[in-house]
């Protein structure tokens, strides 16, 4: 493909064709660079300004605020190219077929595939302020390109663990300068820009969902994502992934399920996460399990561990394999921990009599009904709900256990 290039601006060389190529990289420091060091007045200038729009694109999109910035000053010199100050342009975004705003011309350098170099005017995005420019790029990253929509997924916030693994895979995609992650690393280190990135915690927690709503593919604006599945008022999920942004505002992420707000939990129902030990140190392969009742813990010999709060239902737990004890089939949960069989893959029963289903409240807010003599699965022992017996067939679904044949 044909090498591009823009007089007076610096960026690095890019891959994509909405975005031109510069070779004039600032100077690029020691990888093992740590030190932050104080900002000159123009770096701090550009910072002040750039900062906070990059925050903002960067929670729509799910990336890193350092990894922009840091890409925003290698390919605008600080904000100081051409493109930057006369069109808000720090990425060097091109206004191809799709783009109806405002354009700049810019002259620009090309290579044909002989090296051979000429000059041709090119339009470019020309945007009122900071904030386009920085949200094209968020879009961009997220969205990547018409023939390879996630080229970028190594850079989003749910696949990179932190902003090197980020930049490392922008490098060879996003840009073909070997040396790009580097460049861009010695930026965030140097200028402390991890500051603007949001927290991330891996510590899994329990919540009770206020309403019921879909859940989200991505922790991105959910206008950016497609839904992946839902959850239902009252229910209690497992958390294991939670994204606060420089707002306050929260993503999370629940366990086999998908990504929603903070704002779909009830206050106050946070609990620490069900405490299993680790896999066990000879587990076979895991898979995981919808736990469909809640579940106690026991040890080798069929013995409820005390010390370990029971398993809430409708979570995903990971199983290491069945055993059976005492007659009875357990599935492995950790070292010496074990859970009823039942509580996962159910009991075969049979109607005696035509029957309806019934929420966790004892109301009947469908239209199930099962057929006399139909065997359906049940999960765990009988619960009871304003004072009647009822087994669970499903996720908030009960049927009376009076209408279950005895065995």
């Amino acid at each position: 493909m044909k090498t591009k290039f823009i007089a007076g601006v610096a960026t690095a060389t890019l891959l994509t064709a909405a975005m031109p190529a510069i070779n004039n990289l600032p100077f690029v420091k020691n990888a093992n660079t740590q030190k932050a060091e104080a900002a000159t007045d123009v770096e701090e200038a550009f910072l002040n300004k750039a900062a906070k729009q990059a925050q903002k694109a960067a929670k729509t999109y799910g990336v890193y605020p350092s990894v922009m910035i840091a890409q925003a000053i290698v390919e605008s010199g600080w904000g100081q190219s051409k493109l930057a100050t006369e069109a808000n342009n720090l990425f060097g975004m091109k206004a191809n077929d799709g783009w109806d705003g405002a354009t700049y011309i810019a002259n620009t350098r090309e290579e044909n595939s002989s090296g051979k170099s000429y000059y041709i005017n090119a339009a470019f995005r020309k945007y009122t302020s900071y904030e386009g420019s920085f949200d094209d790029n968020g879009k961009k990253l997220r969205l990547g390109v018409t023939w390879q929509p996630d080229r970028y997924k190594g850079a989003w916030l749910e696949n990179a663990s932190t902003y090197a693994a980020a930049t490392k895979a922008l490098t060879g995609t996003y840009a073909t300068d070997h040396r790009y992650n580097i460049s861009l690393n010695n930026h965030i280190t140097t200028y402390d820009l991890t500051k603007y990135d949001p927290q991330i915690s891996t510590q899994a927690k329990s919540y009770t969902v206020a309403k019921s709503g879909a859940t989200y593919a991505w922790p991105t604006d959910h206008a950016i994502s497609a839904k992946s599945g839902s959850v239902s008022k009252g229910q209690t999920v497992t958390v294991d992934k939670t994204i606060t942004y420089y707002n306050g505002s929260k993503r999370m992420h629940i366990a086999g399920k998908g990504w929603v707000n903070s704002t779909l939990f009830e206050n106050n129902s946070e609990q620490p996460a069900i405490a299993v030990s680790q896999a066990p140190k000879s587990a076979s392969v895991k898979v995981s399990k919808n736990l469909m009742h809640n579940a106690y813990v026991y040890d080798s010999k069929g013995q409820r561990i005390r010390n370990i709060k029971m398993l809430k239902a409708d979570n995903v737990i990971p199983t290491y394999g069945q055993e059976t004890i005492k007659g009875k089939k357990y599935y492995r949960v950790g070292e010496n921990q074990y859970i009823a069989a039942g509580n996962i893959d159910g009991t075969s029963r049979i109607l005696k009599h035509n029957s309806y289903v019934y929420n966790e409240y004892g109301n009947r807010d469908n239209n199930l009904k099962y057929k006399k003599n139909q065997s359906v699965a049940t999960y765990g022992s009988a619960v009871t709900i304003n004072g009647q017996k009822y087994y669970k067939v499903g996720i908030r679904e009960y049927i009376k256990h009076a209408n279950f044949a005895k065995n």
